[in-house]
């Protein structure tokens, strides 16, 4: 299990190190958030080194958790099943745990996604922490969940696959 744990925490920040500057790129084509130009590729070598890792510290944090979970309760459900999780002969056990590891991620994506597309799309320079406050403070932990329910279902049926 601690190499589970890891193995995913490392996988997860190495993710979002490297795909965040895209995501950041993804995030303000779809918000309309205004760009020098209207190029993708000239809005990237436009930004800073700094404005492209904008929002990408509750991501490490987060998704670093969250291949944690993942990969501990894929391994564990696995188990569970019958199933030799570095050799699974059921398919139907391999989707019944990927939707229970991505079940489980639900706890720690849901309020990271919202922190991160809120700090990101945010024109005023907010930090991941100050989009935290404001969130916790408007709705208590529940703020934090808004859209949560939608996640869990994407992920649940993501992973299972």
């Amino acid at each position: 299990m601690f190499a589970d744990f890891w193995a995913g925490y490392i996988s997860g920040a190495a993710g979002i190190i490297i795909g965040n500057p895209l995501d950041l790129l993804k995030v303000r084509l779809q918000s309309g958030t205004p760009a020098s130009s209207s190029s993708p590729l000239a809005t990237s070598y436009a930004q800073s080194a700094s404005g492209l890792v904008k929002g990408v510290t509750a991501p490490i944090l987060g998704y670093g958790a969250l291949n944690a979970l993942l990969f501990v309760s894929y391994n564990r459900t696995l188990n569970f099943l019958g199933q030799v999780p570095a050799q699974p002969s059921d398919m139907w056990a391999v989707w019944s745990a990927g939707a229970v590891g991505g079940l489980a991620t639900w706890v720690v994506s849901a309020p990271t996604e919202l922190i991160k597309c809120r700090t990101q799309s945010s024109g005023d320079g907010q930090s991941s922490f100050s989009v935290t406050k404001e969130l916790f403070k408007i709705g208590g932990i529940k703020g934090l969940y808004h859209g949560g329910g939608v996640t869990s279902l994407r992920d649940a049926v993501g992973y299972g696959f």
